[in-house]
């Protein structure tokens, strides 16, 4: 397989707190009948919050002036108004609570929907990602993108929104209750936020970098983890577990300053605003003193603006609490739409292939991953319908290129590839694709039961064909003795079965889904020499009449091939067949007598 080229890490940038906003308003907009929903229920469940404390305000100067009556022996407390109001006072604290679940219940729904549905859009934008972008991508961040920032995202939505709807709400009711109660305390209270405000800009401005980058750090470090558990075997086998674990402390130390950093200058606004919060509450003492004195406002009045002012400032250090949770759902959002953002695979053309009637064409093909460094240059070979083709060369050569070319996983820089005299270019790449089968060095299966995985060749297969393609390749055998047969169910990593008897079934697969070409890359390196054997008379017989292209190190097994393609830093040095090629004794006649010498 050709090496890829190193992909640099892009430099850090600060989150695009607009793009962030228009980005998490776009999910919303889908729901925006819930939402409205949502927005009522929290307008009436802060009102009737807001009317309470007032309620109570009323209770509290009726209590004193029965008082002071009884005191002057002028009359005596009012019961029947005092029960009166208390009644009010719970029916309203009721029925605030009922609207405030329902506005938790919309805004779950809400939120949920869009987990479900931005996982349901990454998972269908990895499968039309270019091959290039799958490859530059970790596997780990992937995942943090799906699941961590997915859920970063829906807690932010969830725990700001209600938060921040409620909070606005009772800012502008509380606000118009003190103004009821007194202007001259509420211009008192009012004129200590804006220096809120101020705080909370500057905190977190200087924090929101630092919410983008932990994220990265997560991602980052859950690549580390998933490639420790795939490649455990390997860790141990080479005693790098302390390299392992330094490389993941590493990681691990650079999430932590990150979200230490994050979570401690968030964290202090909270301090900041209560400051803000107890000042306000010597400032309003002083002046209900003075007013009460001067029989400016009642006493109860005074309970309730205390209760008005911490209900104005509450708001204030909710929205601060929850600016953390906020930033994380902004860069979480960034890295989310960052991804979704990736051009799609381009498939230009609706013309479909159905067979292929003549045969397959390269004619002067070149192509690099990267500019200036040439993988394959200047490629020309002709392969009839039904013909058999080997591909040999030393590793990195461009063996496995060639056929990713013919998949169009990757577009050719110039030359053409064409089939039955048309360019691959002009047919859907999914009807090119559904044409050719491949059985890749690295075998790949599902944790699913062994028939489901042959299964995958062709989904309306009969059991029945599932076994007489397992029987081909000689996989019935060990199959029917493990304990549950055809059913038997492979683990996460496939390794509860050998190396080679994954290879059998992918190769068992390949032969279900009968395609008109064959791309076989190393298909039987992973085997022993016997069943080796049998395969080939397998592939043999599978290849009968079929479009094949070989890919092999054991040049014992491609003796039989119409065409042998000797390739050399991407150019073809050799061409013809077995006898052909040991005429000219060049690189093929050497390369066959010293793999002979090797099996003596």
């Amino acid at each position: 397989m050709s090496p890829r080229p190193l992909k640099r890490k892009p430099p850090e940038k600060p989150v695009d707190n607009k793009k962030a906003i228009r980005n998490i308003l776009t999910l919303l907009k889908d729901h925006k009948w819930k939402l409205i929903l949502t927005v009522i229920c929290a307008v009436v469940s802060t009102v009737f919050t807001i009317i309470a404390p007032l309620m109570i305000g009323n209770a509290t100067t009726i209590i004193f002036d029965g008082i002071n009556n009884m005191i002057h022996n002028t009359g005596t407390i009012d019961v029947d108004s005092l029960i009166n109001i208390l009644i009010i006072v719970v029916i309203l604290y009721i029925v605030s609570s009922v609207f405030s679940y329902l506005q938790s219940i919309f805004l779950i729904e809400v939120t949920t929907k869009i987990s479900y549905d931005l996982r349901e859009r990454i998972i269908n934008k990895i499968l039309h990602l270019p091959m290039e972008k799958v490859e530059e991508n970790k596997r780990g961040d992937i995942l943090s993108r799906v699941t961590n920032d997915v859920d970063s995202l829906q807690n932010g939505i969830t725990q700001s929104f209600i938060q921040l709807t409620t909070a606005v709400i009772t800012l502008i009711g509380v606000f118009i209750m003190m103004l009821f109660i007194n202007v001259w305390m509420t211009l008192a209270t009012v004129i200590l936020i804006p220096i809120a405000f101020l705080l909370i800009r500057f905190m977190t401005k200087y924090s929101q970098s630092y919410f983008l980058k932990q994220l990265e750090f997560k991602g980052s470090l859950n690549g580390q983890i998933e490639e420790t558990f795939t490649g455990h075997d390997i860790i141990r086998a080479f005693n790098q577990e302390d390299i392992s674990m330094e490389k993941f402390e590493s990681d691990n130390e650079n999430w932590f300053t990150q979200e230490w950093k994050s979570q401690f200058y968030s964290s202090l606004n909270g301090p900041l605003m209560n400051f803000v919060s107890n000042f306000t509450y010597v400032v309003v003492a002083v002046l209900g003193a003075v007013f009460t004195l001067q029989r400016v406002i009642a006493v109860g009045d005074i309970m309730a603006f205390f209760q008005y002012t911490q209900s104005f400032t509450r708001p204030i250090q909710q929205i601060t609490r929850v600016m953390n949770q906020i930033q994380t759902a902004m860069a979480a959002s960034e890295r989310i739409f960052e991804f979704l953002e990736y051009e799609d695979e381009e498939n230009s053309s609706n013309r479909q292939m159905s067979e292929i009637k003549e045969g397959i064409t390269f004619t002067n093909v070149s192509f690099s991953y990267t500019p200036n460094e040439k993988i394959i240059k200047n490629l020309s070979f002709d392969v009839k319908k039904g013909d058999k083709i080997a591909i040999i060369g030393e590793t990195g050569a461009g063996k496995t290129t060639i056929v990713k070319l013919l998949m169009r996983f990757y577009d050719i820089d110039s030359g053409s590839i064409k089939i039955d005299g048309v360019d691959i270019e002009e047919f859907d790449k999914n009807s090119l694709r559904s044409l050719i089968g491949m059985v890749l060095q690295d075998s790949w299966l599902f944790s699913d039961t062994v028939a489901n995985n042959i299964r995958y060749g062709n989904l309306d297969a009969s059991d029945d064909e599932i076994v007489d393609a397992a029987g081909q390749v000689y996989a019935d055998n060990f199959i029917r003795q493990s304990k549950d047969g055809y059913e038997s169910v492979l683990n996460e990593d496939t390794d509860n079965i050998s190396h080679g008897q994954k290879q059998l079934l992918t190769i068992a697969r390949t032969i279900l889904s009968k395609k008109e070409v064959l791309i076989l890359d190393e298909a039987t390196s992973s085997v022993d020499t016997r069943t080796e054997k049998l395969i080939q008379k397998a592939m043999d017989k599978l290849m009968e009449g079929k479009t094949s292209f070989i890919i092999a190190h054991r040049l014992s097994t491609i003796r039989n091939a119409d065409k042998i393609i000797v390739i050399e830093n991407g150019e073809i040095i050799e061409q013809g067949t077995h006898e052909e090629l040991l005429a000219l004794k060049g690189y093929y006649y050497n390369t066959l007598n010293s793999q002979m010498k090797e099996n003596i």
